[in-house]
Order: C-alpha cells, then structure tokens, then sequence
C-alpha cells in the first residue's frame, strides 16, 4: 500500500486552511491581565451616576455565600447577563459580560444551590451584588 495517501491526509489535517479558527477561549488572548482590565472596566461603569443609596455594600450572607461559591461561578455571571438587559443605559456593562466567561474557573462539582437573584430593574441590586462577585474574582486569581 501506498504512502501517498496517508501523507496527502496528514498534509490536510495540519493545512492552516482547514484547521478551526482560533477563538478567544482557544487562544492566549484571555490573560488574567484581560480578565482583570474587563473587570475594572465593569467597575468604572458601574461607578457611574446614579450613585447607589447609602446602605449599597449591604449583602446578605446568603448572597455573599452564592456569589463566592466556585461551582456557581458561571451560573452567577449567566443571572447578571439576563438582569443588566433589564436596565438602562447598561449596554457597555453587557458588551463585557458577554466576553467574561473564559475568565471564570471550571466547575468542579454541580451547583448546590441556585444562582444569585437580581431584582430585576434596581441598579443599586444589580450593582453592589455584581461589584462583589468581581471582587471575589479578582481576589481569587489574586491567590
């Protein structure tokens, strides 16, 4: 049998033409150092007026325990993508989101418990609970 055809295969199977496109999650683009500048960016936004009400970096512990458990990393980032489409003037904070998830961690386990609730259309909500989930990110990678 000939070698011919196993080459003339193999030349196919590593031609750049036929090989997949590089996207952001299969290449090195998404550095922390990205993760971390969309992450200030988002925080630049949210710091914007209006102002939150002064009782804003109140959490619950419930909600600081969602909002750092690892295997809700994604499910979290899926509740603020749907509530920032909820307020206005949010599409620059939406734009970033949408390009956040290479930046999170695998899940190791299932969930045990659902994602953060937003109340949808409160900024002051949405704000002080996605500021702290960035913060948990941040100090994660910090580690």
């Amino acid at each position: 049998m000939s070698r011919l055809p196993i080459l003339l295969l193999l030349h196919l199977l590593v031609s750049p033409g036929l090989q997949a496109p590089m996207t952001q999650t299969t290449s090195l683009k998404t550095s922390w150092a990205n993760c971390s500048n969309m992450i200030d960016e988002i925080i630049t936004h949210l710091n914007q007026p209006p102002l939150p009400s002064p009782d804003f970096n109140n959490l619950s512990g419930e909600d600081q325990a969602i909002l750092v458990e690892k295997n809700l990393r994604r499910s979290n980032l899926e509740a603020f993508s749907k509530a920032v489409k909820s307020l206005q003037n949010a599409s620059a904070i939406e734009s970033i989101l949408k390009n956040l998830p290479p930046c999170l961690p695998m899940a190791t386990a299932a969930p045990t418990r659902h994602p953060i609730r937003i109340t949808n259309g409160d900024r002051n909500d949405f704000r002080r609970k996605l500021k702290f989930y960035l913060k948990t990110l941040e100090n994660e990678q910090a580690q």
